[in-house]
């Protein structure tokens, strides 16, 4: 949950957020209607069923991964009291809001989960909130093109094409960067970057100054001049390797302290560049030799011309 990932970066103030009354009431009208009622068998040696809905057993969720006994939020002023989860969305801390949110779409069907992101998504951007639900997980936006569009795509290019590790790295990396870990948040955005590259050759090991000269020796630059394919290995895709070794890694020196955010940012917004041209590069070139194994293809191409 959010919290629970965050724990640290909150309890140091590193990360601060805040949600408005209407905000949090109108994330609470679409948590209602995503709700969804169900039956389960608490015995599975017995045929008596409880029936419940999706909320219900968030409530119950919540206090256990929490360890308390009730769920408690502000009520009026200062006074915290024990409340249902309307009464925890409309006065919990947001960090909690939030995992409600995670959690309800942890529950929902994989078309659901798209229209219940959307959703929340339209409703934080109309309220003018700088966080967004992304693939189950939220996350502060510092660019909206970048945000909205090339992180957006790349997770979804990662999620759909098979590349679930490099997403996983690449969460993380994100995750990160919100709690304050700079030199995490650029070691992870490289992790996800070779794990990209690792997929994408079928290899298993290599770092990524040997992925990527092996990469562009392959067709993945066929569509370069032939001068130009070595040094866009070396001069652009190394640059966020270069990054990682410089700030992240262990050969850094004694000069290197702390690491400033905007470093780790920039770490992190490279990856998801860089991923995002890999896989739509990837798809291209895997669709084009599909199509040339095509038997109906070929023979149009092989068949003598019909005059």
């Amino acid at each position: 949950m959010f919290s629970k990932r965050h724990e640290t970066a909150i309890f140091e103030k590193k990360l601060q957020l805040s949600l408005s009354k209407r905000l949090r009431r109108r994330l609470w009208y679409t948590l209602q209607k995503y709700n969804f009622e169900f039956s389960y068998r608490p015995d599975p040696y017995d045929n008596w069923q409880t029936h419940t809905d999706a909320l219900t057993e968030i409530q119950h969720e919540l206090k256990q991964r929490y360890g308390v006994e009730s769920l408690k939020a502000f009520t009026t002023g200062d006074t915290r009291a024990e409340v249902d989860l309307e009464g925890f969305v409309a006065g919990a801390y947001p960090a909690q809001v939030l995992d409600v949110i995670e959690l309800l779409y942890d529950q929902l069907s994989a078309e659901q989960k798209l229209a219940l992101q959307a959703e929340v998504n339209s409703t934080l951007e109309e309220e003018s909130s700088e966080w967004r639900l992304t693939d189950g997980q939220f996350f502060k936006i510092d660019s909206e093109f970048l945000a909205l569009h090339v992180v957006a795509r790349s997770c979804q290019l990662l999620k759909a094409e098979g590349f679930g590790g490099a997403l996983d790295e690449f969460n993380e990396a994100r995750n990160d960067l919100l709690s304050g870990n700079s030199k995490g948040a650029i070691h992870n955005a490289c992790k996800s970057f070779e794990s990209v590259l690792k997929t994408i050759l079928a290899r298993e090991d290599g770092n990524a100054s040997t992925l990527i000269r092996e990469i562009v020796q392959t067709d993945f630059c066929g569509d370069l001049p032939e001068k130009l394919r070595i040094p866009f290995g070396e001069q652009v895709l190394n640059c966020l390797p270069c990054l990682r070794n410089r700030l992240a890694g262990h050969g850094q020196g004694t000069d290197v302290v702390e690491v400033p955010r905007l470093y780790a940012e920039l770490s992190v917004n490279m990856a998801a560049v860089f991923n995002l041209f890999a896989i739509q590069k990837a798809v291209t070139l895997k669709q084009q030799q599909e199509q040339m194994q095509d038997p109906k293809l070929v023979s149009q191409v092989d068949d003598d011309i019909p005059f």
